[in-house]
């Protein structure tokens, strides 16, 4: 009898891999019930299916999306506010700025209001979407900064991308404007004829060059003996500046005030004050020009120096007019002497984004200048004149390949201007 109860429960345990009996018997619905370990494998396999499902919906939509007139415009518009983070372009404009070797003067102050003309919109004015043969306008967004103008013209420009067709500037070209702000509506027309001949997503630039100046480029420039320098060592006394009580925040640098071009001056490699004069020594006087703005300076048109009457370029050192020293004497003054840069040298000078130039003269010191004084102080100055592009903006509109109304997108807001 104990025999028989031992082998049913050997056989009863020997029934289960584990060798244990069921929590649940067999007609116990709990024994059958999901256990958590597979309720959370059914679980993600749900979520993974959806995921699954939502991929390929918006898979399939962006698809339709992509294919339609207002998704390839998008697309168009992605891609040209993507292209300045381009690899290589970054690659190959820090590959030209490590070729703008030599001294460098930069201006102090670190502006961020812009002084100029900005060029903040181009958009179609009116629909995006038009049949072939409809009349077509671009409105162009400008706003003059922080400047006062007079007549001073800018000359626009408006062409389908990838083809050698313009179109018609409103109310004219080059726009001219005066005052404190633009108050003329520019725009750019493409007639039926040229539209007739169009399909699908057309992409139109638009741009913008003025000429401008940079002025009030002024440093403050301290000279002062080989006898003082030497009392200040010997008084162990190497400031200059603390020794004489003089307050000044350096280095002494020219204020950047906002242009599409800044201008630094400098007196030395260094630039260092004060200039000390010594027996047989030319003072040094360097200026470089900066493209802060995110344009192309085309060129530079007058150049400008000016410096104390005292002062002159030492041509023999200079080896000017040059490359690197262009100027020659324009006018002598009662307190200053007036230098421009000759045309032939200049006109080729131009600055991409980012890129400097600078230039450098050696200069004769008049014993006047200095008398027995200690010290004295005086005034550089720099002017540039120069033509600057905008970067160009684009817009894109689709041209339906049905035959439209002659009445064209845009046109009422012509009315004005013509």
């Amino acid at each position: 009898m104990v025999k028989e109860k031992e082998h049913e429960q050997d056989a009863e345990a020997g029934s289960y891999p584990t060798g244990q009996k069921p929590k649940y018997g067999p007609f116990d619905i709990r024994r059958y019930s999901p256990t958590q370990e597979s309720k959370e494998k059914r679980k993600s396999n749900v979520l993974f299916f959806v995921a699954l499902f939502a991929i390929i919906m918006l898979a399939v939509y962006g698809w339709y999306w992509y294919n339609t007139p207002g998704g390839e415009r998008q697309v168009v518009q992605l891609k040209n506010a993507l292209a300045p983070y381009n690899p290589a372009t970054w690659y190959m404009g820090k590959l030209s700025q490590a070729q703008d070797i030599g001294n460098v003067w930069s201006a102090g102050g670190g502006n961020e209001t812009l002084k100029g003309v900005l060029f903040d919109s181009f958009k179609v004015a009116g629909s995006e979407e038009i049949p072939q043969g409809s009349p077509v306008v671009f409105a162009y967004g400008l706003k003059l900064a922080n400047a006062v103008v007079s007549k001073l013209p800018l000359t626009l420009s408006c062409n389908i991308k990838d083809k050698d067709i313009a179109g018609d500037i409103i109310p004219s070209n080059p726009l001219i404007i005066s005052g404190k702000r633009i108050t003329q509506n520019a725009r750019c027309r493409f007639n039926s004829e040229i539209t007739k001949e169009l399909s699908g997503t057309v992409e139109v630039e638009g741009g913008v060059i003025f000429p401008f100046s940079t002025t009030d480029a002024k440093l403050k420039v301290y000279f002062t003996s080989e006898e003082m320098e030497q009392s200040l060592l010997s008084a162990d006394e190497g400031d200059f500046f603390s020794y004489l009580g003089i307050d000044e925040q350096l280095p002494l640098r020219t204020a950047y005030n906002g242009e599409p071009i800044e201008l630094g001056i400098g007196v030395s490699t260094e630039n260092e004050q004060p200039v000390v004069l010594r027996e047989g020594y030319n003072p040094l006087i360097g200026i470089t020009l900066n493209n802060r703005w995110d344009g192309k300076m085309l060129n530079l048109t007058e150049f400008r120096l000016i410096i104390p009457k005292e002062l002159s370029i030492n041509q023999e050192i200079s080896q000017n007019p040059n490359g690197l020293c262009p100027f020659t004497l324009a006018r002598q003054g009662k307190t200053t002497n007036e230098y421009r840069a000759s045309e032939e040298l200049i006109e080729q000078v131009s600055l991409e984004k980012g890129r400097l130039r600078s230039f450098e003269c050696w200069l004769d010191v008049a014993p006047e200048l200095l008398g027995s004084a200690q010290y004295t102080v005086k005034e550089y100055e720099a002017e540039a004149d120069y033509v600057y592009q905008l970067p160009s903006r684009t817009a894109t509109i689709t041209v339906k390949g049905v035959a439209g109304k002659e009445t064209g997108i845009g046109e009422d807001l012509l009315s004005p201007l013509v």
